[in-house]
């Protein structure tokens, strides 16, 4: 599963270079728009071909709309837009003569089966007059089959009291003579999409084929041969688009999806219920995360979780969501979270960064100047840029993303060709990589067989390439090693890179943090372990500084214990409000001089294995020893000869070498015996002596009457009373039961 979900890398981006943009092909961004809301509506209607801008990438929200620009969206949203040359040459108005550009579009609208509009009572039309609120939602209720009879003499207080009642004008509400806005047309007109007919069904049945329930996990790619298509989680592969795709605003989102008859997808209607929200992570653990505001979210492991735009599950993504990473939320009407979306809602354009402190193109990016800038995760200025650095951007939020994900590595083949690739692979990284436009000027100036640094998106498409060692990777992740020289690196960017090492000591890399390249055909693999060093200064985390220096908000906190391997942490699950210096093995400033790395050693307990132990007398000859064999759950460590151990069946805490060959050192234990099942005041608290226990989220259970380890559930059904075993912080690392 890991694997799968590091090549499932998004086709979210594609990218421009610094001196001109790629040609947008989707939905406009209107630079004028600022309500999410409005914005999410036009691009609704846009996919439909129902409504555009005023031009100059304008859209002009609070602007007025006429009496024939209503009665063209009218017809559109009906999907009769190519009827509309026959009923051109002919008047039934005499200030609608068939030179009139909407002419057809009156006229049909009259003729059609719904009659969904009228002149006025002098026989005219007035279809340059400013449409008000009463005729708009008399033109609405008319399309979903509704008459003078149903809805009183009193017009258009009738319609307007209909229409309120069956959601038609929910988040609109100006007077009946006032003039509607191009902002609440375009929500008139989504609403209208939610609605029923009056003779049942949905409106949005009666113009084309409805699939309910649907994740949007790209609005703007392409299918195998190129056609404008989105990606969503009823479909496999991307679905070829009517008209136009969307700008990446819909991305993420949860709603129905509108299908014409051959199959392709008309526009994508966002629910009118539940609630999505984009958040920046900043911390994730089995069972909840948090964002950067505070907010905790209690989900299941097996929430529907869409990584990269792959389904996943909760248990298995928690691990990937580093402190940073942008997520949308979706929260149903009971109010707990549906699922969740972790990718990057970003346009086609992408953007290197010519020198530090440059934000060269990112106006023309975005299509406006009042975005924000996110970096790695945090918010920045234009000072925090720096040469190589990628910048994306997104609609939804409007905010340019940028990273400096960037590794070097062996440059092994390329297709189609090396002049301009699609995609590449390098010695050691699993699958292959999408280029992007930029990325293929860059690497036109390579040749295989050269070490390079590829410049990545966050969703790791190469959008540039420069030469090596000249710009140097920045590639670090988690090594895992034999002794044999193979070694993984599961790199923090959510690649991995394989390969062997030349180390005479391979075995040490393993469990430990890395900086990793590729420099040979074979994928022998250039690793430095970056646990060497000293920090300056205690940790004050509920401060978040070391010493004299912010936090990062993406920090990644590690701990081991001595050499063991390296174990996660969450800054959120320190119970001490401040970590000694001596405690700190090692903690790395970024380039805005925050700490974004930190290893803790022997701080939480989390480093250590927990299990229990059985214990072998060995008979050498001339000498015995003690052989001491951990049992974690069905995981088994050692044999080790470490005599401490008298008696099998005791609980034990092990720091484990990276090596897997020695313990370094063991948790001090301590066994509550004879604890009632109601001391559980949750899954993740129980007390006991009036003392509060916290529960792990990795507590290992075992059951003494059956031999077998069980589930935490399954061990408060079995038994009324059990034995704890809690280390030094009061965290419950196991529990016993028996009949």
């Amino acid at each position: 599963m890991k694997q799968a979900m590091r090549r499932a890398l998004g086709a979210l981006l594609a990218a421009v270079v610094c001196l001109g943009l790629v040609p947008w092909t989707g939905a406009t961004v209107f630079s004028d728009i600022s309500d999410v809301n409005t914005a999410q509506n036009v691009e609704v209607l846009q996919m439909m071909g129902v409504i555009d801008g005023v031009g100059g990438g304008a859209f002009q929200p609070d602007g007025t709309l006429t009496r024939a620009q209503f009665c063209k969206m009218a017809v559109e949203v009906l999907g009769q837009g190519d009827r509309v040359l026959i009923y051109k040459n002919y008047t039934i108005f005499p200030d609608v003569k068939p030179s009139h550009w909407a002419a057809g579009y009156i006229n049909l609208a009259v003729r059609s089966e719904e009659k969904i509009i009228s002149g006025h009572s002098d026989g005219t039309f007035g279809p340059e007059g400013t449409i008000t609120y009463g005729q708009a939602v008399t033109i609405l209720m008319r399309m979903l089959g509704y008459t003078d009879a149903d809805v009183g003499v009193v017009w258009p207080d009738g319609y307007i009291d209909a229409a309120m009642m069956i959601g038609l004008t929910q988040g609109v509400h100006p007077a009946a003579s006032g003039a509607v806005t191009r902002a609440q047309a375009a929500q008139l007109f989504v609403n209208l999409l939610n609605c029923d007919r009056k003779a049942g069904g949905s409106f949005a049945s009666s113009i084309a084929t409805v699939v309910e329930n649907v994740v949007m996990l790209n609005g703007n790619t392409k299918t195998p041969s190129g056609q404008p298509a989105v990606l969503t989680s009823n479909a496999p592969e991307p679905v070829p688009v009517v008209n136009t795709t969307g700008s990446g605003m819909l991305t993420g989102r949860k709603g129905t999806l509108l299908m014409d008859q051959s199959g392709k997808v008309l526009t994508f209607v966002p629910a009118n219920t539940g609630t999505s929200r984009q958040i920046t992570i900043a911390s994730a653990q089995a069972g909840s995360f948090t964002d950067t505001t505070g907010r905790t979210y209690t989900v299941s492991g097996s929430m529907v979780t869409y990584y990269n735009q792959s389904p996943s599950t909760y248990n298995e993504v928690y691990p990937f969501l580093r402190p940073g990473t942008i997520a949308t939320v979706y929260t149903g009407e009971s109010g707990s979270v549906e699922f969740l979306y972790v990718g990057f809602a970003t346009s086609d354009d992408a953007i290197i960064v010519a020198k530090d402190g440059s934000t060269a193109g990112f106006a023309e990016l975005a299509g406006r100047t009042d975005y924000k800038i996110f970096k790695n995760g945090e918010q920045v200025s234009a000072s925090a840029m720096r040469k190589y650095d990628v910048a994306t951007y997104s609609a939804a939020e409007n905010a340019i993303y940028v990273t400096d994900n960037r590794i070097t590595v062996y440059y092994l083949n390329a297709s189609p060709n090396v002049s301009a690739p699609d995609t590449i692979q390098a010695a050691g990284l699993e699958g292959e990589l999408t280029v992007l436009p930029s990325g293929r000027e860059s690497l036109s100036q390579f040749r295989i067989g050269q070490v390079i640094t590829l410049l990545l998106t966050q969703d790791n498409r190469v959008a540039g390439a420069a030469e090596s060692p000249g710009v140097r990777g920045n590639a670090m992740g988690l090594a895992e090693a034999d002794d044999s020289g193979n070694v993984t690196v599961n790199l923090f960017n959510g690649l991995t890179l394989k390969g062997k090492t030349a180390s005479d000591n391979p075995g040490r890399f393993n469990g430990q943090v890395v900086t990793a390249s590729s420099y040979t055909k074979d994928a022998l693999l250039s690793l430095s372990i970056v646990s060497s060093g000293v920090a300056r200064g205690d940790l004050d985390v509920a401060g978040r500084k070391l010493g004299d220096r912010e936090l990062a908000e993406n920090v990644r906190v590690y701990e081991q214990v001595g050499g063991s391997e390296m174990v996660a942490v969450n800054l959120s699950n320190l119970t001490d409000s401040v970590i000694p210096a001596s405690r700190i093995v090692f903690a790395r400033r970024n380039y805005a001089d925050k700490v974004d790395l930190i290893i803790l050693n022997n701080v939480t307990g989390d480093a250590y294995v927990y299990g229990r132990v059985s214990v072998r007398e060995v008979d050498a000859g001339d000498f015995s020893y003690r052989e001491v064999t951990l049992d974690s759950g069905g995981a088994t460590y050692g044999p080790f000869n470490y005599p401490n151990f008298h008696r099998s069946g005791q609980w034990a805490g092990l720091a484990i070498s990276s090596d897997g060959e020695r313990i370094l050192g063991t948790a001090q234990l301590t066994e509550l015996k004879n604890v009632s099942s109601s001391a559980w005041r949750s899954p993740q608290l129980v007390y006991v002596g009036g003392v509060g226990y916290t529960v792990s989220d990795s507590v290992l259970c075992y059951n003494r009457t059956t031999g077998a380890w069980i589930t935490l559930s399954d061990a408060l059904a079995f038994a009324n009373s059990m034995s704890l075993i809690v280390d030094e912080n009061r965290v419950v690392r196991g529990v016993e039961v028996s009949q």
